[in-house]
């Protein structure tokens, strides 16, 4: 499991094609997920009536996000302006915060 703290507007990129944001309404922070259709995303939660969250939508505090089989993402906690969520994958899914996935993707063309 990896614990990344990520400030509004920072992202976070998973196997290559998911995207991850973190946005704030208000006083409170979500997570928007830009996935490819075919990648399936769901809440886990305590009431079932909320399954089969819609792509590029957003998530809340204490919440659970199932993204395809094998990610899991938990949004644990707020300070100062940066959100922390474990995500929970097998080692051989990547994950990269935005910044340094650009870097090495720009590292490769040249």
């Amino acid at each position: 499991m990896l614990i990344v703290g990520r400030e509004v507007g920072q992202s976070v990129i998973i196997d290559n094609e998911i995207k991850v944001t973190v946005l704030q309404y208000g006083s409170k922070f979500k997570l928007a997920v830009d996935a490819p259709n075919y990648v399936r995303i769901s809440s886990i939660s305590q009431n079932p009536n909320k399954q089969g969250w819609p792509k590029k939508t957003d998530r809340k505090i204490g919440q659970t996000v199932q993204i395809g089989d094998h990610v899991k993402i938990a949004m644990i906690q707020t300070q100062s302006g940066l959100l922390r969520f474990a995500i929970d994958a097998p080692k051989e899914i990547s994950v990269f915060r935005e910044e340094i996935y650009k870097k090495q993707a720009k590292e490769l063309i040249s």
